[in-house]
């Protein structure tokens, strides 16, 4: 039997609700509170595991799309674009550093198109720069001398 993507996904899922449970297992809680700062998150883990079986379930019964390994030039270029955010940003600014993050993983596709992706990008950076720096003013570098 293959494994279809929807039985994979159900098993990521699955366990990403468990290692929230497990995450959140260390919050202290007094014995005489119900409701505590647990709740929510240990609420959403158990619907994560339940939506994960479903799937994973699912998945094993009616088949489906086989699964298959992520086109390494994808993986390659998001994991590049997530470090060179790291290292950018604290030296030019997170305007610099989200530009290139979001024209570096861009091209993660093979339909990208450049123009539009600049335009994108251009855009998004514009539109991060004035939420976070001017509407929500957070103290970060934005760079470029500003």
């Amino acid at each position: 039997m293959r494994l279809s993507r929807d039985a994979a996904a159900g098993v990521v899922v699955v366990a990403f609700g468990a290692a929230v449970l497990a995450g959140i297992s260390g919050i202290p809680t007094a014995k005489y509170q119900t409701i505590g700062p647990d709740l929510f998150p240990r609420v959403c883990a158990w619907a994560l595991i339940a939506g994960g079986l479903v799937l994973a379930l699912r998945g094993l019964h009616r088949g489906g799309a086989a699964l298959a390994l992520p086109q390494f030039r994808g993986v390659a270029l998001i994991g590049l674009a997530v470090v060179l955010f790291g290292l950018v940003t604290p030296v030019a600014g997170y305007a610099v550093g989200g530009f290139l993050t979001v024209l570096v993983s861009g091209f993660a596709t093979r339909e990208v198109r450049p123009l539009p992706l600049l335009v994108v990008a251009l855009g998004l950076t514009v539109f991060s720069v004035a939420l976070f720096s001017y509407v929500l003013k957070v103290p970060m570098p934005i760079g470029l001398g500003l």
